[in-house]
Order: C-alpha cells, then structure tokens, then sequence
C-alpha cells in the first residue's frame, strides 16, 4: 500500500532507516532471544524449590527443644529488634532456629541448648549437603564463596554468603550451595541445568553474572534495548505495510524487492511482524518501566495490617515441641516449622516433606486447624480497606486468568475477595496458610495481559490445552526465527559490501 505526499515520503524515509540501522545492531540479539524462546517454553533459570528442600531435609528432631525463640531473644540483648521471620529447622541432627530481623540480618541458634550456630566449615559444609543428598554419593570437593555468581545472581542471595560450593560424585555434576552462616542448603543444580540455562534464561533474560550482579545496571540495560527493540519493530511494521503491493493478484508480486533476501524478509516479517512486535513490546512490560504497574503482593503497610502487629516472639506461648509432639502421629514428617502472625493471632505453620501445610494456634494446645474461617479473610481486608464495599467472595477450587501456574503448583483452593472500588481490587489468599497469594487492581490486571498474555501466550482459552499452546508458540518462534534470520543474513551482506568499498578506497 505506497503511500503518497512529500511529509508521507519523509516520515517513510525516517522510517526506513530508523529499521535499517536498528536493525543492523540488534538482529543477533533478536535472534538470540528467538532461539532461547524455544528452550524457555519447558526450561526456567536452577532454582531450588522449597518443595525440594522440604523433601530432602531432616526432620525436626521435635524432642530436643528446650529454648524458645523470646528467652533466647532476651537473654542475648535482642528485645529491641523487629523480627521478619522465625522458622524452626533442623541441622545435623538438632533443632535450630532461624531468626531474621527486619533489616534482612540472620541469626542462629540450636534449638536444644541456645548456643549460636558457629560459621559453616567445609567438613561441616559437606556432610550437609550429602545429607541432603539422601548419603548417597561423595564429596568431590569444596569451594569457598564469598560473592554472587552465575548461579546465584540476585541480591536475595546474599544473606547466605558467604558460603560453600559442594560438589557431589553423582554422575550428573551436582553442586549443592551451603550458607557458612546457616547451613542451610539454599541452591542445587547439575551439569544439565547448568546447559540448559546457557541455552535459555540466560541469553534470553541476559542473566550474565558481571551485569546481573548489578541489580539497577542489568535492569537498565535491558529496558533500553527492549525500547530500541519496540522501535524497530514499529518502522519494519509500517515499511512492511506500505511496501505491500494490493494490486498484484499473486502472493509473489506482493513485495516490491527482486532480491531473494529482501524479498523473504518482507514477506515473513509482514506476516510475523505483529507477533514479534508484541514480544518485544511484552518483555519491556516485564522490567515494569517506569514502575507503572503496582505489586500484585501486599506493601508494608498492608503486610502490616493484616498480621495485625509485628512477629512478636514473647506472644507464641507453646513450646514448639508440643505442638510438633502433638503431630507426631501423623506419618508425613515435619520440615520446618514458622512462626506466624493473622490478624493478631500467634500460630505455627508446620511444613511437611511433600511441601503440605498444618495451621495450629501458638498461644494453646487445640487440634490442628484445617483452615480458617473466610469472615476472618474478610474483616482482615476491610482492614487494609476500611472504606471500601465486599462486592464479592468466592471459594476457587480451579485457576481463573490471574490466579494460574503453569506448572499447576500453586495451591489451591484459594479464597477470592473482590471489593467494589475504583480500582476493582481482588485478593487471593490460601486459607490454609493465610497468606495473600496475589493482589489485583486495574493497572496490574492490564499488565497481565500485555505482559504474561502477549509474552507467553497464557490465554485461559489456550494455556492449558497442551500440546495446542506448543504447536502454536513454536511456530510462532520459527516464524520469528526466520524473520531474524533472513534480517542477520542482510546485515552481513550490507558489512560486508561497506568493508570491501572501504579496502578499495
């Protein structure tokens, strides 16, 4: 469709080489990010899951705790500090708890005498994470740590450090991280992961270590190239359009280009243009530029509120013991045990090995609760909002198109309250655990859809139809692929014409 007028040739000529030009630079990384696209429909950047960690921990040797978590805090000084969590574990046989003040800062005692965790050694550093390991295989040997790496990137690891990197004889080249200050076990990945990553997350997210180290540095990088990215998207659309020709009949004579590769690049980029556009347009909404959309977790203030106070330990009046006594006849171990605070009222949430979930009170021995009541759901949200109406309160035994997983692991069922607000708010929240599970509002339910629905196609009507969502991403992606291809193939034919002009001069 050529479009005519002085000021339409101008702005055709601007476009032209705002595509050209950004095209040049960044054809590689498109093609990168197609290519890695492939491996990120089934692989996601070695993380180690909590349900994992729960099934390869000890069980908490229940009959051992003598010292709560507030005389431990008053005998060494500490009343003055805010607590973010306390969590009761076991390590080489003993019960010890972790206490995390609200500046992120861990300390740790055994649970059965008060006495601190003493710094991780080596030794100790791999019999931990043979342990872990089920006894099974050796150590090979031990490395210190003292920084992020590849492998542990982001800033939330940094608690841990420093810690030891334990390689294990499995066959697979399994490397177990333990924290020198915990000895918790807080990474595990082997060889495979290790390929699959450098073939997926990391090109894709440009998750190398000397950039992702630096939180704010990668974040901006990858937010510029996205914004250089979507501008070139939107030149190759609008050459892609007006060089249509609508007057030929045959498909052939569509394009105006006589050059094979120019001609494949008009044809599959006028076809796949949009999708590609909206990739790139996708992955700049998920660095949330500008913070334009909201958290879909509580703020502080919110957090706050519906705990209704601070993680008091002094409150938690039952010897963890007893109560871990009290379920002792279940035949699920327990593997960890967290202190927890709803709507004022002190519980402990145990963790079973099959990364279950026990609610019982803190402050008397009561049988353990399988949920709690929904109207305590509701006061705690008019809590947070005290203005607004309750327009709605569902029971979700199914995902619905915000509340979904794509490995079904979220749990379930959820209770849904929906306010009647401005801003059409709704919480998600797992009456087993009385946590917020998700927040939505206006701005957050648009980012859904631009984000996660154009980016990984996530639609309620396709998600979850396998393999129909494979069929159709991966030729989605080789449509990209082939649009970058033929773009990389010009690229270095335009190079490669300028150096040998350049030789000649």
């Amino acid at each position: 469709m050529p479009l005519k007028g002085k000021n339409t040739k101008q702005l055709t000529r601007v476009m032209l080489i705002v595509h050209r030009y950004l095209g040049f630079c960044m054809s590689l990384l498109f093609l990168f990010w197609f290519l890695s696209g492939f491996v990120m429909m089934y692989k996601d950047f070695p993380y180690l899951s909590k349900t994992e960690t729960w099934e390869r921990s000890e069980e908490i040797p229940v009959e051992k705790i003598e010292v709560m978590a507030h005389e431990w805090i008053k005998t060494n000084g500490l009343g003055a500090l805010e607590w973010a969590s306390i969590k009761v574990v076991a390590l080489e046989g003993r019960p010890v708890f972790r206490l995390k003040d609200k500046d992120g800062i861990p300390y740790c005692y055994y649970g059965d005498t008060g006495e601190l965790v003493t710094p991780i050694t080596q030794d100790r550093a791999g019999r931990i994470a043979r342990a872990f390991m089920g006894n099974q295989f050796e150590v090979t040997r031990v490395e210190e740590l003292n920084g992020l790496d590849q492998w542990i990137p982001r800033t939330r690891f940094l608690p841990y450090l420093p810690a030891h990197k334990v390689h294990m004889n499995d066959g697979s080249g399994t490397v177990c991280y333990v924290s020198s200050i915990t000895g918790e076990v807080f990474q595990k990945l082997n060889t495979s992961d290790k390929i699959w990553a450098w073939l997926g997350p990391i090109p894709h997210w440009i998750y190398f270590k000397d950039l992702r180290i630096h939180t704010q540095r990668w974040r901006n990088i990858v937010i510029f190239l996205s914004i250089l990215g979507t501008i070139m998207c939107i030149a190759g659309l609008y050459m892609g359009v007006t060089r249509v020709r609508i007057k030929d009949t045959s498909w052939k004579n569509l394009s105006p280009y006589k050059k094979f590769w120019f001609k494949w690049h008009h044809y599959t980029g006028f076809v796949f243009g949009f999708i590609i556009f909206a990739w790139i347009l996708s992955g700049l909404l998920s660095m949330n530029p500008w913070r334009w959309s909201p958290s879909t977790g509580l703020n502080a203030e919110e957090s706050a509120l519906w705990k209704g106070g601070n993680l008091t330990p002094k409150i938690f009046q039952i010897n963890p013991a007893q109560v871990l006594l009290t379920q002792g006849k279940e035949s699920v171990a327990i593997k960890e045990l967290e202190y927890l605070r709803f709507a004022g009222q002190p519980y402990y949430l145990l963790w079973k090995s099959e990364g279950t979930s026990t609610l019982v009170y803190a402050d008397e021995i009561e049988p353990p609760l399988p949920q709690l009541e929904t109207n305590l759901y509701i006061q705690q949200v008019k809590t947070i909002q005290p203005e607004k109406e309750i327009s709605a309160v569902e029971v979700l035994k199914d995902y619905d198109a915000y509340y979904y997983d794509k490995h079904q692991t979220k749990p379930l069922p959820v209770v849904k309250i929906s306010l009647k607000d401005d801003r059409n708010t709704s919480y998600y929240i797992n009456p087993k655990t009385t946590q917020v599970m998700s927040k939505y509002e206006t701005k957050s339910r648009i980012n859904r859809w631009l984000y996660h629905g154009l980016h990984s196609l996530d639609f309620p009507a396709l998600y979850f139809k396998r393999p129909l969502w494979d069929v159709i991403v991966m030729i989605l992606l080789l449509g990209g692929t082939s649009v970058t291809l033929t773009g990389l193939v010009l690229t270095y034919r335009w190079l490669k014409r300028k150096t040998k002009k350049h030789m000649l001069k």
